[in-house]
């Protein structure tokens, strides 16, 4: 009789030994497929902030670029009128110029 406790004892230890094995192997198997999903997760996260990142850089590249084109015009414009400016005064420039050889015209 004390035998058969025994072996019953026996036999249940090596039941709870077989469970505590499949109780470890699920658990491992459960932390394997967290962590992988967790590796996809950070992947997709990654994608989308370098879709973000570039879509934002290239909205601020072309603010800058109308800014940049923006600010030409009118250094254009200025320059323009400078060079208006200047020709306007060529003729009277022109003169002084030979006035001044006709005076000076002794040397």
């Amino acid at each position: 009789m004390s035998e058969n406790i025994l072996i019953g004892i026996l036999d249940a230890e090596k039941k709870a030994e077989a469970m505590l094995a499949e109780a470890q192997s699920e658990a491992s198997e459960a932390i394997k497929n967290a962590q992988a999903q967790v590796r996809e997760e950070e992947r997709q996260a990654a994608v989308m902030y370098r879709e973000l990142y570039r879509a934002i850089v290239a909205r601020k590249e072309q603010e800058v670029l109308a800014q940049l084109e923006a600010e030409a015009r009118t250094y254009e414009l200025e320059i323009e009128s400078h060079m208006k400016n200047a020709q306007s005064r060529l003729d009277q420039a022109a003169d002084m110029i030979v006035q001044e050889v006709l005076a000076d015209g002794h040397r």
